[in-house]
């Protein structure tokens, strides 16, 4: 419901890039299936609620999804306005994010160069030529559960668990097959997170905003994985919110459709009022990791915690109004609106 696999261009593209292909969004947007239906929520003819939605895209600066996710055909003006919309943050991102930097948040093996100290686990890259296949092998004879992801991957997609027994030779070429050329041990997550849900490594996003070589945080949120291996909500996870000082979810949990839970759908865990464990830790570890790139100076983080602590995950210059901003059920664009 958002941009796809346009939005490199709505954002890096040249200017007539920008307008072609915001008219071919547009144009998606307006025969979504959803968008068909959103009249039914608002209770109004279907011509008012296109209209309101056009209104909504070009005054607001809202994406569909920001129209259905955020409720904006039930909203008041003064409401709307009061949300980060995709125009807004990637606005937002434009003024304070150095592109020439932010290579290193988008190609997992150069972020794992620089936040090496972070990571609090081995990763191998692989070489799809097969040039280091017996460096490969000699790396996974020594472990027992990997996950392997593409380097440039988002939203979780490509992300495999693989078990191995005796069968490294068919990993490594299921691996070159699908193009997975980082491959990283298993975190062994903190028991307290596993109540939450043990088949997925259950992961904070804390977001640090660098002013004047100092740290300030603009928002937390949790994401659960739901029966599978990751927790994006784009792969069917589940979110919900953090205070930042204190560490506890202050809200129910969400999925990508707008759904609530009062507690986990699958471990029946409740949702707020839940503490994460080594909260002092993960924000201290967020706002150092912040300083080693500071010219790219809005990053969400995303961090795991293991028995031992938290360690990072990775980090992305352009991270999801949706998972920070739903759980709040309110807008937060005054967190950003300033700059």
């Amino acid at each position: 419901m958002n941009t796809g696999g346009s939005h490199l261009k709505l954002i890096h593209g040249s200017r007539i890039q920008k307008i072609t292909t915001g008219f071919k969004v547009l144009k998606k947007w307006l025969s979504h299936p959803e968008m068909k239906r959103s009249h039914k929520l608002a209770k109004r003819p279907k011509i008012i609620q296109y209209i309101d939605f056009l209104f909504s895209v070009a005054f607001y600066g809202a994406t569909l999804q920001d129209y259905l996710v955020f409720e904006f055909y039930n909203k008041s003006h003064k409401k709307r306005k009061s949300f980060v919309t995709g125009r807004k943050l990637h606005q937002f991102f434009d003024k304070v994010n150095n592109k020439n930097r932010t290579d290193i948040f988008r190609e997992k093996n150069r972020f794992a160069e620089v936040f090496k100290t972070y990571l609090g686990r081995e990763i191998f890259m692989l070489n799809l030529d097969g040039s280091n296949i017996d460096d490969a092998k000699s790396w996974l004879s020594d472990r027992s559960m990997v996950f392997a992801k593409p380097r440039k991957g988002v939203e979780g997609r490509g992300v495999t668990r693989l078990a191995i027994d005796d069968n490294i030779e068919d990993i490594i070429n299921y691996c070159l097959d699908n193009k997975l050329d980082l491959i990283e041990e298993s975190i062994v997550q903190h028991p307290e997170m596993n109540e939450l849900h043990p088949h997925s490594a259950n992961t904070i996003r804390l977001i640090t905003l660098v002013e004047n070589k100092d740290v300030r945080l603009v928002g937390a949120s949790l994401r659960m994985g739901n029966g599978g291996h990751v927790d994006n909500a784009a792969q069917g996870g589940i979110y919900a919110s953090v205070d930042s000082t204190t560490g506890k979810l202050d809200s129910v949990a969400f999925n990508s459709l707008g759904e609530k839970y009062a507690n986990h759908p699958i471990t029946n865990q409740p949702i707020k009022g839940f503490q994460i464990p080594f909260w002092e830790n993960v924000v201290e570890i967020c706002k150092k990791a912040a300083l080693e790139v500071p010219d790219v100076r809005c990053v969400g983080w995303d961090v795991a915690i293991s028995e031992k602590g938290p360690l990072l995950i990775e980090g992305n210059d352009r991270w999801s109004r949706f998972v920070w901003q739903h759980p709040k059920e309110r807008g937060l664009y005054n967190k950003i609106k300033d700059y």
